[in-house]
């Protein structure tokens, strides 16, 4: 998946090589390779567009044409959405008081949506990042991003049916990536016009569709796809579910994706750009988590669900013990559909206008700060970005080592204190084991196979 050595510490901040982080993240597992034409910022401001040289590299080889170094902050922010994820997953952080974890309300839903953000950066820079490619460039990178997505589906899938508490994430990325793929060589504006459109919308159309099928029109039809569909027979998540009522539906989470496609094809080593990205997500986030506070407190939203309310009911929805528990706690993937004031909240995997502006606000702001850091900070931020390089292989080992936690298979052995503490393994198991591996090997143990095969494959497609 990844098409670089990983990151680089030794880089020199102020002659940072084209990005090339197009295939480091589970969440970008659609997409690697180096870009190429990809401009620098000195060289994008200089007269006649000359290309920046890679610095660090033997000869000081030119970009264009070449393997290009990784551009370190893509990795961080990566790497801070796999930490968020084991958070979630498997307790990682600390207790408080009341036995909640302190970290839980931070990353939930955002540290997700911070995937999926990153994921469309990847595609973009597999493309051609900020210089698109054309002809039949364009054509290999729009299939290399179509098989990455039919090789994650079966992983997904395999790893849901094993059955443990995790919402895995992988199939739906499949069908993330497939959507995005007719965007692939439009304007970043136009791109962006999308994710913004589709962030109110999206919302709306879940809603309104998603109550066609709740004991509506389309309950039969739905229920009759639902019998047939080998996905759901397996693993219990299906098309219907990637597309509309799962845990990560495409018709909710695309937003993320389209606008990483669009911050993709900036360039992403302006300085001006990396602030830019940090005033405009904090301002999205701030706008969105503050209009849906009040919407809920100011104007009655609030006080018409708690009047609504209905445990029973909601028992379908993360099963939350009152209103404001579940405003808090979150859904697993949209919003009840009893009362349209759902869609005034912000709640973690609600799925709703606020939540895909807030998380992706969020999501854009972290990565704007992590450009900005790394170049200064690298070795001390290098474990978080090997850990950002090979997200696909720390995704599939924490899933994995939580299936043979809930089997007891290591109970009795020397290995059991490794599932004895599990969050600690996790955390300190994929930190280590990443950095490593970037140092010594060029890409991770599943990012490699995915390279191969994915671009073995779009260069035999006519």
């Amino acid at each position: 998946m990844s098409n670089s050595t990983g990151p680089s510490p030794n880089s020199k901040a102020s002659k940072e090589p084209a990005p090339d982080n197009a295939g480091g993240a589970m969440g970008a597992a659609t997409a690697s390779g180096a870009v190429n034409g990809e401009r620098s910022a000195e060289a994008a401001g200089a007269a006649g567009g000359r290309r920046a040289t890679a610095s660090g590299s033997p000869g000081g080889r030119r970009v264009a044409g070449r393997h290009a170094d990784r551009l370190m902050g893509i990795d961080v922010a990566r790497g801070i959405a796999v930490l968020g994820m084991f958070v979630v997953h498997v307790g990682v952080g600390w207790t408080l008081a009341d036995g909640s974890n302190a970290l839980l309300p931070v990353v939930s839903g955002r540290s997700a949506a911070l995937f999926a953000l990153l994921a469309g950066v990847s595609i973009a820079l597999l493309s051609g990042g900020s210089s698109p490619k054309t002809g039949s460039d364009m054509g290999v990178a729009l299939w290399r991003v179509v098989i990455r997505g039919l090789l994650m589906l079966p992983v997904g899938t395999l790893l849901t049916m094993t059955g443990t508490p995790v919402s895995v994430i992988l199939a739906y990325y499949a069908v993330f990536f497939v959507l995005a793929v007719p965007l692939m060589d439009e304007r970043w504006k136009v791109v962006a016009g999308t994710a913004a459109v589709l962030g109110v919308v999206g919302p709306l159309v879940s809603f309104y569709v998603r109550g066609l099928i709740e004991d509506g029109p389309l309950e039969g039809p739905v229920t009759a796809i639902n019998s047939y569909d080998p996905l759901v027979i397996w693993a219990d998540d299906g098309v219907v579910n990637f597309l509309l009522t799962g845990a990560y539906p495409a018709i909710t989470w695309m937003p993320f994706v389209l606008a990483g496609l669009a911050i993709g094809r900036l360039e992403l080593r302006s300085v001006r750009v990396r602030w830019a990205l940090l005033g405009l997500g904090s301002a999205l986030a701030a706008v969105a988590y503050t209009a849906s506070w009040l919407a809920l407190n100011v104007f009655g939203g609030r006080e018409r669900l708690e009047s609504s309310f209905d445990a029973d009911y909601m028992a379908g929805y993360g099963g939350a013990g009152s209103a404001g528990d579940a405003i808090s706690e979150g859904f697993p993937g949209t919003v009840p559909l009893n009362d349209w004031a759902w869609l005034l909240t912000a709640a973690p995997h609600s799925g709703s206008p606020f939540e895909v502006y807030g998380a992706g606000g969020v999501a854009i702001a972290v990565l704007g700060v992590f450009l900005l850091v790394s170049q200064y900070l690298r070795w001390v931020l290098y474990p978080l970005a090997a850990v950002g390089a090979l997200a696909l292989t720390t995704y599939v080992g924490h899933i994995l080592l939580i299936w043979v936690e809930e089997r007891g298979w290591l109970v009795g052995t020397p290995l059991q204190p490794v599932t004895d503490n599990l969050a600690m393994s996790v955390l300190l198991g994929s930190i280590v084991f990443a950095t490593v591996w970037t140092l010594l090997v060029r890409r991770g143990p599943l990012e490699g196979p995915l390279h191969v095969v994915s671009m073995w494959g779009a260069k035999r497609i006519p």
